[in-house]
């Protein structure tokens, strides 16, 4: 979600086109991921595959680079997580916000990874939901008013489904989360 919100930062109304590139270009390196994962179905696959490959000086290097690109990533999730809050609710402290996320998000990998999942599943089903729910809207639009409407709002803003926007900005929210939850998971298997 946050490299979605980069790409239309930049790119506009082509950001589809830039993000199916980038996804283009990882569906390239699927089979080495494939292999990997399943040579190794380890946590911190990246220092388990150099461990067996290089010397264990390399893997080591390997994973404290690791650990900064999940924390990286756990901020940054978790930063634009509070920036699409904070686009439902303006007077949220974005980086008071941030902190607490993180905060919780600590506390709940400490207690273990049971809890972890319960949180991740709860996550992923409203992604589910909400995402099955903008395909079923836009299809039915597509039915209702035609492909003309496509190429209209490439030229105009479109005003309407401001219920629609609330499930997705939350859906985007609770995605961002689980990637900031995601990167503590990965941290506590490297360590």
């Amino acid at each position: 979600m946050y490299v979605s919100a980069l790409a239309i930062g930049y790119a506009g109304r082509l950001a589809p086109v830039c993000l199916l590139h980038s996804a283009g270009t990882l569906f390239l390196f699927r089979f080495v991921y494939a292999e990997v994962v399943g040579a190794l179905p380890l946590n911190g696959g990246a220092y388990n595959a150099l461990l067996n490959t290089t010397s264990k000086y390399r893997a080591s290097i390997a994973a404290c680079l690791t650990i900064l690109s999940y924390m990286a990533t756990a901020v940054i999730s978790a930063n634009e997580a509070m920036h699409y809050l904070h686009s439902l609710w303006h007077g949220l402290p974005v980086i008071w916000a941030t902190g607490g996320l993180l905060g919780f998000f600590m506390i709940l990998s400490i207690i273990g990874i049971t809890e972890s999942a319960v949180v991740a599943v709860g996550i992923f089903l409203f992604h589910m939901t909400s995402m099955t729910l903008l395909l079923v809207f836009g299809v039915w639009t597509i039915f209702m008013v035609g492909p003309a409407l496509l190429w209209e709002n490439m030229g105009t803003p479109a005003p309407g489904g401001f219920w629609l926007a609330w499930v997705i900005s939350i859906d985007a929210v609770l995605v961002l989360s689980g990637a900031t939850l995601t990167s503590f998971v990965g941290v506590t298997g490297l360590w």
